[in-house]
C-alpha cells in the first residue's frame, strides 16, 4: 500500500465511529430485527415499472463454464411472446451488426394481479473463450441497445470478481452509487456476487425494477451470480416460498441437488481456476426436513471433493459467524464449517447480519476466510465478536477481489470508494491459508 493510500485508510479508520479492530469496541447506534419477512401480498405492482415493447431488466447470469456459455434473461411487455438474441464478437466497426447471428429466445408470459409481463431467457453455447462479444436483445417490437461481454479464459489464471451483501432496502437512491462504484474501479470483472437479501419483499415487483435499474447495463455486462437470502421468501401457509420472480430472471447452473425446493440457489461455476458455490442457507434453517439439509450438505461434499480448481469461494446468505450476539445461525454453523473444514475451502462470501465483519485466525486452524458485508441502506447492531479481526457497521461497502496463482486479494471500499480494509491470503502446498497484510502490487 502507498504511503499516501495507507495514511488516507487510517485516517478514516479514526474518524469512522463504531469500528471494531482487535478487540476494542466503539460506540454504534442502530437497531437490529432479527426476524422472517413478513408475508407480503402475491405480487406489489406499481406503475413505475410497466414492461414495455423495449426490453428491460436484461442481466448476464452466470454458467457452469463462463469461457464457452453465456446466459442473458429479460423482460417485455405481454403479447411479445416470440424475442430475439443478436450476437457477434465484438468489433470497433459499426459495421458488425450486419454480420450477427440470431437466435429465437425462450419466452414464457406472467400474469397475475396487475402484472402481465413475458420473461425470456437464453443460453449462448459454444463461444470462444477470452473473447469480448456484443449483444442486443428484443423483437419486431422493439430492440435494446448492443451490450457487450466477455467470455472467461479456458485455463487458469487471473481472475477477479466483486462481492456485495444485501441490498434489500434503499435500492434505487442508496445502493445504485454502491454498484456503480464497484464497477467502475473493477469494470472486467469476471463475476458479481450477490449474497442475498437483493430485495426486501421477495415480490414485490417495485422494488425488482429498482434493483435492475441501479444495476443498468452493468448487469448485462458482467455475469451475477445470486445467491437467496431470507428476504427472498415468502411464508404464506408457514413454509418458505422462494420468490416468483427469481427463476424467471435468473436462469443459473443446473448442476444442483436436483430438489425443486433447491433448484436456482444450489450449484457451482467454474471460472479460470477458481470453483464458486453458491448454497442455500434459507432452506437450511427453515428446511422441512432433516433429508433437504442431508441433501444440501451431500451436493456440497461432492462438489468439494470433485474440484478440479485451485481456488474455492462460497457464497451464501446466513453466516456461518456473525457481527452480533444471539444472531446465531446453528443449522449453518453445524452442518456446513465441518465440510468446509475438511475441504479447506478458502472464503465464504455471506450477508444477513448488515455490518462488516471478517475473520479467520481465531475461528480454526483450517485457513478459512469468512466475511459478512451490507452494501444497502439498511443498518443493524453490531459488537466485538471472537472469531472477527474486524467488525464495522453503518457503512454501505463493496468488495473487490482478485485471485492469481497462490494469492487471494482482498479489498474492501466504502460507498464513497475510499479503501476501508484489505488483506491477502496465500495459499501454501498442505497447510492453512497464510493471512497477510495487503500488497497492491497484487493486483493491476
Amino acid at each position: 500500500m502507498s504511503m499516501d493510500m495507507e495514511k488516507k485508510t487510517v485516517a478514516r479508520r479514526k474518524f469512522l465511529s463504531g469500528f471494531i479492530k482487535a478487540g476494542a469496541l466503539l460506540p454504534f447506534t442502530g437497531a437490529a430485527a432479527f426476524a422472517k419477512a413478513a408475508t407480503p401480498p402475491v405480487v406489489q405492482h406499481t406503475e413505475g415499472y410497466i414492461a414495455g415493447n423495449t426490453p428491460d431488466r436484461i442481466i448476464l447470469t452466470i454458467t457452469q463454464d463462463p469461457a464457452t456459455s453465456a446466459t442473458i434473461n429479460w423482460r417485455s411487455a405481454a403479447g411479445i411472446n416470440t424475442a430475439y438474441i443478436e450476437y457477434t464478437t465484438a468489433d470497433a466497426h459499426p459495421e458488425f451488426a450486419a454480420n450477427v447471428k440470431r437466435l429465437t429466445a425462450n419466452s414464457e408470459a406472467f400474469k397475475l394481479e396487475a402484472l402481465d409481463v413475458v420473461y425470456h431467457r437464453i443460453t449462448l453455447t459454444g463461444l470462444q473463450s477470452a473473447t469480448l462479444y456484443t449483444y442486443r436483445v428484443g423483437s419486431d417490437n422493439g430492440w435494446s441497445e448492443w451490450l457487450q461481454f466477455k467470455t472467461a479464459a479456458a485455463t487458469p489464471g487471473k481472475t477477479s470478481f466483486i462481492y456485495l451483501g444485501d441490498a434489500q432496502v434503499g435500492i434505487r437512491p442508496f445502493w445504485s452509487r454502491v454498484i456503480r462504484k464497484a464497477y467502475a474501479q473493477l469494470p472486467d470483472a469476471q463475476a458479481i456476487i450477490h449474497a442475498g437479501d437483493l430485495v426486501n419483499r421477495a415480490n414485490n415487483d417495485e422494488e425488482w425494477g429498482q434493483w435492475f435499474e441501479a444495476g443498468g447495463y452493468i448487469h448485462g455486462s458482467i455475469p451475477s451470480l445470486v445467491t437467496p437470502g431470507n428476504h427472498e421468501y415468502t411464508h404464506e401457509d408457514g413454509q418458505p416460498h422462494l420468490s416468483l420472480f427469481w427463476k424467471k430472471q435468473f436462469s443459473l447452473p443446473g448442476n444442483g441437488t436436483g430438489d425443486a425446493q433447491l433448484e436456482g440457489s444450489v450449484f457451482y461455476a467454474d471460472i479460470q481456476g477458481v470453483r464458486f458455490i453458491s448454497l442455500n442457507t434459507m432452506m437450511m434453517e427453515e428446511a422441512s426436513s432433516d433429508a433437504l439439509i442431508d441433501t444440501q450438505v451431500k451436493w456440497l461434499e461432492a462438489a468439494l471433493e470433485n474440484n478440479p480448481n485451485k481456488w474455492t469461494v462460497v457464497t451464501m446468505h446466513h453466516p456461518v459467524f456473525s457481527t452480533k450476539k444471539g444472531r446465531y445461525n446453528e443449522k449453518v454453523r453445524a452442518h456446513f464449517k465441518p465440510v468446509f473444514d475438511k475441504y479447506k475451502v478458502d472464503i465464504v462470501l455471506q450477508g444477513h447480519d448488515h455490518a462488516y465483519g471478517r475473520g479467520m485466525q481465531q475461528v480454526a486452524p483450517y485457513g478459512t476466510m469468512y466475511v459478512v458485508s451490507v452494501s444497502g441502506s439498511k443498518m443493524y447492531e453490531y459488537e466485538k465478536m471472537e472469531w472477527a479481526d474486524i467488525v464495522a457497521g453503518h457503512l454501505q461497502m463493496y468488495h473487490l477481489i482478485t485471485i492469481e496463482n497462490d494469492r487471494l486479494s482482498f479489498r474492501s471500499h466504502l460507498a464513497t470508494g475510499e479503501l476501508f480494509d484489505s488483506f491477502i491470503l496465500e495459499k501454501r502446498r498442505n497447510k492453512p491459508n497464510r493471512l497477510l497484510p495487503f500488497q497492491p502490487s497484487v493486483v493491476a
